[in-house]
């Protein structure tokens, strides 16, 4: 009987044998197996942020570097400002100089670092910065006109004021100009290693430490961890130590520290050094797993299960291989799309800083010109002529880059109203005639085919996302080339029809790898015959970003060398009650302003000024006044009806153009509700309009102010009224 169970200890002997065999062997071919997919993430991990970590510093250098530079630049030009004080400096010079420049903080110190005069539109005040900007680097400015000191200051809260140091001319001290920077625009619009992680879980990837000067600057272990000094709990910290004694640079290793083994490697980009690791018991499941799965397979059929294990394995390990190279493409795309991004922000840096100084050289040289020729009265109609455009230029480069800052935020609003679209789209082409004519191109409009022109529309928004495309054809157009409007009605649904106005060129078209990101912010076409073409490269992206808030869209047909086709489609809503009776396209009988009396309330002395000779040479009698505060006193002082108009600027001390105008309507007197106020404000986006009528406001007027609009809208406004 013994012998006849020999051969069956034998058989489950060699059976149990290689099943040990078995599970040793899946076991350590699992485990390497773990540790090479270990070691391949890490160096992706690796790759990863080091290339993130070049793109932190270089992208947070470059930005603290520019806006240092713009603040030596604007402290060099408060001091000439201060030095061109005929009476010296004083509070209000200060404030007036360091509004005019944009300036956040402004102060001015005496030759021993002494504050004279401070500005500040925050909460920084001279003892947060005075230690920087007094200390003997920065005060060896005073010593030396051509010396100048820039730096940071990171304040307690975590925002940071910028500020450059120059010497006064008018005597010997020191002017310091500053940007602030709040803590919520800091962490929301600079980079920051934390965030570059944040695609990188622990589960998946295994923790990463990211380090800079002996201090942790970023973990993906800590994910609601945004900026400041990161701590890391005692086990992390010893493992990171443990891998700085123990590992080799750019190599991956089996490390024990205190009772746990991970999978851990060292690496360094610049000044970062990354550490990645990973515990080899959160991967022991998985070979736990394997091992039992092969002994089950092995103790039913072995071959059959066997086979049919390698093949699941097989399409396993080959749809991790898809998804992580899917995953590896997807950042690498990611990666590519944000150079473009900095990329594309560093050329538009460098065009705006182009196209920015040269108006404003225009502008200064003219005035050289034009007082170097004092008694030749054509010499300075010429130079006036030419400081006009030149100003014109710089308003327009202003415009589209708030109105592309406005858009992307999401905070236009349309401002709807009654439109004659004929009259609007007549009045583009009226004014792109004379930049046309400057360039030898004619610009032709057919509007027959439009069968309701009254609309309900935002005219502001209409007229920018027309005159954005008309302004193209124009530019990019060829000496005796030609460009035609035209506008046609293609659909009408009860209350709403779809107009299709099309602005078609025969310049010098594009090339068709622009065409495909025409659209994306700060694009320009780069052809030897548009180097005369000047522009921010936003047009286009306003143009398209308009289009889509109202509902509509933009379309574009063109070959390069012949022309292009632009067709904007739009759904207005019809005015029935305008579009049932008769339109009337000429324009109102204007009144005059011959006898009339003006309240201005301007706190610029530049605009008073200007604001007071346009309006005394249209026959008007001016009262001024500096602030909300003297408006409503003189205003109340006044018998009833001793002012015909009130002309209101916004921003102002004491008390602003809102508060003004809800006092002056809020008097007891028939007057006070019924007197034109008529703002006049820098403010000129739709949301600025809408707050000037609900604070009781009859029109909005936008600064720069055009002497003759401004003469024809008071005197369409007086009609109006009656006056």
């Amino acid at each position: 009987m013994a012998r006849n169970n020999h051969p069956g200890r034998r058989f489950w002997a060699i059976v149990i044998t290689v099943g040990v065999a078995v599970a040793c062997v899946s076991g350590l071919i699992s485990f390497g197996s773990m540790f090479r997919q270990a070691a391949e993430c890490s160096d992706n991990v690796v790759a990863f942020a080091k290339s993130q970590s070049l793109i932190y510093d270089s992208f947070n250098d470059s930005a603290a570097m520019t806006s240092q530079v713009l603040a030596l630049e604007n402290a060099a030009q408060l001091a000439r400002n201060i030095s061109y004080s005929i009476d010296g400096i004083d509070q209000a010079g200060l404030e007036g100089s360091a509004r005019q420049l944009g300036l956040s903080n402004a102060f001015v110190l005496s030759a021993d670092g002494q504050l004279v005069w401070s500005y500040s539109n925050n909460d920084v005040t001279f003892d947060m910065v005075q230690q920087e900007v007094t200390d003997e680097v920065a005060l060896e400015v005073i010593d030396d006109y051509r010396k100048m000191y820039a730096t940071r200051i990171v304040l307690d809260d975590g925002s940071y004021i910028d500020v450059g140091c120059a010497a006064r001319i008018d005597e010997p001290g020191m002017v310091v100009a500053g940007y602030y920077t709040s803590e919520a625009f800091s962490n929301r619009y600079l980079l920051s290693l934390q965030n570059m992680l944040a695609g990188y879980d622990v589960r998946g990837s295994g923790d990463i430490v990211v380090e800079s000067d002996g201090k942790v600057v970023a973990a993906n272990m800590l994910p609601n961890q945004v900026s400041g000094d990161i701590q890391l709990d005692p086990v992390d910290a010893k493992v990171v130590e443990d891998i700085k004694s123990r590992c080799t640079l750019g190599e991956t290793t089996l490390l024990l520290s205190g009772s746990k083994s991970y999978v851990a490697s060292l690496d360094k980009a610049r000044d970062y050094y990354v550490y990645t690791f990973m515990p080899v018991s959160s991967c022991l499941g998985e070979v736990a797993g394997f091992v039992a799965v092969a002994l089950a397979l092995y103790s039913v059929v072995v071959a059959v299960f066997a086979l049919s294990r390698r093949k699941s394995e097989h399409e396993h390990l080959h749809e991790l291989v898809v998804q992580e190279r899917e995953y590896a493409e997807r950042l690498a795309k990611s990666a590519h799309q944000a150079q473009i991004a900095n990329r594309a922000k560093t050329e538009f840096l460098q065009r705006m800083s182009h196209d920015i100084r040269t108006p404003i050289n225009g502008i200064r040289g003219m005035v050289e010109v034009a007082n170097a020729y004092d008694h030749d009265l054509a010499k300075q109609r010429d130079c006036r002529q030419k400081i006009w455009a030149a100003s014109g230029i710089l308003s327009d480069l202003v415009n589209e880059v708030l109105d592309m800052s406005k858009l992307e935020s999401g905070e236009v609003e349309l401002d709807l109203r009654p439109v004659d679209l004929i009259e609007l789209i007549n009045e583009v082409c009226q004014i792109m005639e004379r930049q046309a004519q400057q360039l030898g191109v004619t610009i032709s409009c057919d509007l027959s085919g439009v069968v309701h022109p009254s609309i309900v529309a935002s005219p502001l928004h209409l007229k920018r996302l027309i005159m954005n495309i008309a302004s193209n054809a124009v530019k990019y157009n060829k000496p005796g080339g030609a460009v035609r409007v035209t506008c046609t009605e293609q659909a009408n649904e009860g209350e709403v029809a779809v107009y299709d106005i099309v602005i078609a060129d025969t310049g010098i078209g594009m090339r068709p790898d622009f065409q495909a990101r025409m659209f994306e912010p700060f694009a320009r076409e780069q052809q030897k015959d548009a180097e005369h073409a000047t522009g921010t490269g936003l047009g286009t992206a306003i143009a398209k970003q308009l289009a889509e808030l109202m509902g509509g869209g933009v379309a574009y047909e063109s070959q390069l060398g012949v022309g292009t086709t632009c067709t904007i489609t739009l759904p207005l809503i019809i005015d029935l009650d305008a579009s049932s009776g008769p339109v009337d396209r000429h324009a109102p009988d204007m009144v005059t302003l011959d006898g009339l009396s003006v309240l201005l309330v301007e706190d610029n002395d530049l605009n008073r000024e200007i604001a007071e000779f346009v309006l005394f040479n249209a026959g008007a009698k001016v009262a001024c006044v500096d602030d909300g505060v003297e408006a409503v006193s003189a205003f109340e002082q006044a018998d009833a009806g001793t002012y015909d108009l009130i002309l209101m600027d916004i921003m102002m001390p004491n008390m602003d153009g809102y508060e003004a105008t809800r006092a002056i309507r809020s008097l007891e007197r028939d007057d006070a509700r019924t007197i034109p106020v008529v703002a006049m404000s820098a403010n000129a986006f739709t949301e600025d309009k809408v707050r000037c009528r609900e604070a009781g406001m009859d029109e909005h007027l936008a600064k720069p102010i055009d002497s003759q609009k401004l003469i024809e809208a008071l005197s369409k406004i007086l009609a109006v009224k009656g006056r």
